[in-house]
């Protein structure tokens, strides 16, 4: 057995009796494991662990340092170096200003009947239609009863959301409806390849303006379709230099999950590891992002559980506590749940359940918020969503990649909202407010799921899909998709400029 295994198994049988380790016991017994034989050093720990008299389960350098005295002859004791003396980093100075602007989590849900739907659909065809009369473009835009009133060949404009659509040689026919009518409307790819396109892009249930000729009955002919889209505008940033760090999709418990690299990217943000460049960013952290899927859960695709390395969704949050304790405690943490964790699937999803993930919560300060959620960091407004809907939009509109989520991110920004068509993988919670309209256009927009890192700006928007920290799966194999595991994002907030570091490396 590897040494690295070996240190594995000491600290699995110490997560699993319910102990923590602080950052400086973490090495030690790293350290320790080269030389001593790895039970008997778990069974000392978990000894002097039992001795300690306060309530915080906690293994500290000390207690190690006494197991190490039991276990290690004199003439054999190893050196225990001197804790490094280094700076005070200078986010530790800087004030923190996390300001919460939307949790949809905290809204009540409808029970999911026909009327109920009805009204979720109707405010978001409103709110949508709202959002579109702002533009001059689309702001004399009228009903869809307004327009088959017209007079043949005479040329209207209307608002309507998209229920349909039908492809037909090279003829698309969609089939649109408002709050009191229903028309067809006819795009034709030989008149107009880039409007036929964006016909074919644009997602069921999405709400837009039409442009067209009325025809016969209630034909309309299309000569333009407008999505809501988000103004071009220049984004805001922070009146000082800090950082944030985008995670997402670690997927603790997991045989993929990419252990050495998150570990080394744990003691890049410590100071530990880096170029000198390196560490004065992350001396100059003051944010760090997880938008989702923390732990791999249990049972969510299938043969899941030939691939995990602990079966145990507890078990699994415990592990994980561990390197959200090591997270230095000048940092804020801000933490959204994802299709893997422990909470209900349907979007909005409140925030991770402390009947599952109690050790995170009790390893340090958690800001805990629902998917999606927006808020402000250092005055600049992020937009944060784990991503399960990103699946519906890559499989359904043309031209679209999983190798590019971003893509797909930029047209959830063009449609102002982040799960357009109802009915496929991304389960929807009906309220009586949509909250998954997109009302004001984020400086930053994050979200993962789809394991692919990917980045782009848009009309003064940073887009970024923060990847992976997990291998690919079976499962991803059987869809052809290749992760990008161990990439992590940094975002200057007062440039909004994107930094990569690959912690796949053994160098980083």
């Amino acid at each position: 057995m590897q040494i690295h295994d070996e240190f594995k198994r000491i600290v699995e049988r110490l997560v699993t009796a319910g102990w923590q380790l602080s950052t400086e016991a973490f090495d030690l017994i790293e350290t320790s494991a080269r030389r001593l034989d790895h039970d008997k050093l778990a069974d000392e720990l978990l000894a002097a662990a039992q001795k300690q008299a306060t309530g915080q389960r906690l293994i500290d350098r000390g207690i190690v340092e006494e197991a190490l005295e039991r276990l290690l002859p004199p003439a054999q004791s190893i050196e225990i170096p001197e804790p490094v003396r280094v700076e005070v980093p200078l986010a530790a100075e800087i004030e923190s200003r996390v300001k919460v602007l939307k949790d949809a989590s905290s809204a009540s849900t409808l029970g999911g009947s026909m009327q109920e739907f009805n009204l979720h659909f109707r405010d978001r065809f409103m709110r949508l239609r709202e959002i579109l009369q702002r533009r001059t473009d689309a702001r004399d835009a009228g009903t869809i009863s307004n327009a088959l009133s017209a007079q043949p060949n005479q040329r209207v404009k209307l608002i309507a959301m998209i229920m349909d659509k039908r492809e037909r040689g090279s003829r698309l026919f969609l089939t649109v409806d408002d709050l009191e009518d229903t028309a067809h409307v006819l795009v034709q790819t030989d008149r107009d390849r880039q409007l036929y396109d964006m016909a074919r892009r644009a997602p069921l249930d999405q709400v837009v303006c039409i442009e067209a000729v009325k025809s016969q009955g209630s034909l309309l002919v299309a000569e333009r379709i407008t999505l809501p889209d988000i103004p071009d505008r220049k984004s805001r940033g922070a009146d000082e230099e800090v950082y944030a760090v985008l995670l997402s999709d670690l997927h603790v418990g997991s045989r993929k999950f990419v252990e050495d690299a998150f570990r080394r990217a744990i003691h890049w943000l410590n100071g530990k590891v880096g170029t000198s460049q390196q560490v004065y960013v992350a001396r100059r952290t003051k944010y760090v992002i997880i938008a989702g899927d923390l732990v791999d859960g249990i049972g969510v695709y299938p043969r899941q559980e030939d691939e995990l390395s602990i079966p145990d969704i507890y078990e699994q949050y415990k592990f994980a506590a561990q390197f959200i304790q090591q997270i230095p405690d000048y940092i804020d943490l801000i933490l959204i749940p994802g299709n893997h964790d422990g909470v209900r699937q349907a979007l909005p999803q409140p925030p991770i359940l402390r009947e599952f993930a109690e050790p995170v919560y009790e390893a340090r300060a958690v800001t805990s918020l629902g998917n999606p959620c927006e808020l402000e960091l250092h005055g600049v407004r992020f937009l944060l969503h784990h991503g399960r809907s990103l699946e519906d939009m890559l499989t359904s509109a043309p031209g679209m990649s999983f190798n590019m989520p971003e893509r797909a991110m930029e047209l959830q920004l063009r449609c102002r909202h982040l799960a357009p068509e109802y009915g496929n993988r991304t389960s929807i919670a009906p309220s009586r407010v949509d909250h998954l309209v997109i009302e004001e256009p984020p400086d930053v927009f994050q979200s993962g799921h789809i394991h692919v890192f990917g980045h782009e700006n848009y009309r003064g928007t940073l887009i970024v899909n923060s990847g992976a920290w997990q291998t690919q799966t079976d499962y991803q194999q059987r869809l052809g998709l290749e992760p990008t595991p161990g990439l992590l994002p940094v975002v200057n907030l007062q440039t909004l400029r994107l930094s990569v570091t690959n912690f796949m490396s053994t160098s980083g």
